[in-house]
């Protein structure tokens, strides 16, 4: 794939003038992140990054196309520097980076300083403020009449639906490690039916997969035994360790949000309207910008 765009393909004149004076680029996963990152959350960025998917580089996307994009842009002499979401030790059946609790310990598993690794389990996680919850429960209910009394109660919900899918995450694993995917997203199943669920298929699984179920389960443990008290900030420490589209999934069902509303674009939208932005990210595009001012 040729990385010479079209016209076609920028939205406004800094973008065309991003591409072609050779900007760094920041190589994100897929057409979500780029969303986020170059309209809702970094335009002040724009004359200094050319933001784009991996895609564009590389015949793929996700976050196994991203470490290939950056190398390439290398290549054709442009610094390029990518951006992946948490999960990206899923794949690569890294539990132990995982589910690392201590951030210092979290960033030594990157190995790559071209390569940025998110806290986050995935892009959408950074959507998920609690002081966002309740305007979002409001603008998206089913029925505000019936259930309007839910945006209260939104916190806690979310943080219970964390709990499920706690449960769930053993046998998730496990299943991946056996090389299977999972698209089960256990409905609106109470825990103690997901547990019984996960447990049964777990026995049927390989043992060396039961053994990576135990292993996560300590993990998980230890994740819920260290958890904050305060409730906002419990809610933002297990979103690193949580399946974030899952758990969207479970809050639609569980907060009695309308069913063809689109939950990324309406707490995008709060945030947009807040000015608010992720600090990591933030952070790291500050640490990049004196960082390729420093090689020039």
């Amino acid at each position: 794939m040729s990385n010479i765009a079209s016209f076609d393909e920028f939205e406004t004149d800094l973008q065309i003038d991003a591409h072609h004076r050779g900007l760094p680029r920041i190589i994100l996963e897929g057409p979500t992140d780029l969303w986020l990152f170059r309209d809702v959350w970094f335009t002040n960025y724009l004359a200094k990054f050319e933001f784009m998917t991996a895609s564009r580089l590389v015949e793929a996307e996700g976050c196994t196309a991203v470490p290939v994009a950056v190398e390439k842009s290398w290549e054709e002499h442009i610094p390029a520097f990518g951006i992946l979401d948490r999960d990206v030790y899923f794949r690569r059946k890294r539990w132990d980076a995982l589910y690392e609790r201590e951030e210092s310990r979290f960033r030594a598993f990157e190995a790559d300083d071209k390569l940025f690794v998110s806290e986050f389990w995935e892009i959408e996680a950074h959507l998920i403020l609690p002081e966002m919850l309740a305007p979002w429960v409001i603008g998206c209910s089913r029925d505000p009449i019936q259930f309007g009394h839910l945006a209260a109660d939104a916190l806690n919900r979310s943080l219970e639906q964390c709990e499920v899918l706690f449960e769930a995450a053993p046998y998730l694993a496990a299943t991946h490690f056996d090389g299977a995917a999972s698209n089960v997203t256990f409905g609106e199943l109470p825990i103690d039916q997901v547990q019984t669920i996960c447990a049964r298929k777990i026995e049927k699984l390989s043992e060396p997969a039961q053994a990576q179920a135990r292993m996560v389960s300590e993990f998980v443990n230890a994740i819920r035994s260290e958890a904050p008290e305060d409730m906002a900030s419990r809610l933002r420490y297990y979103l690193k360790f949580i399946d974030t589209k899952r758990l969207l999934n479970r809050l639609r069902a569980a907060l009695h949000l309308h069913p063809d509303r689109n939950n990324q674009n309406v707490l995008a939208a709060l945030m947009l309207q807040k000015a608010e932005e992720p600090r990591e990210f933030a952070h790291h595009l500050a640490q990049l910008v004196e960082r390729v001012a420093t090689a020039q």
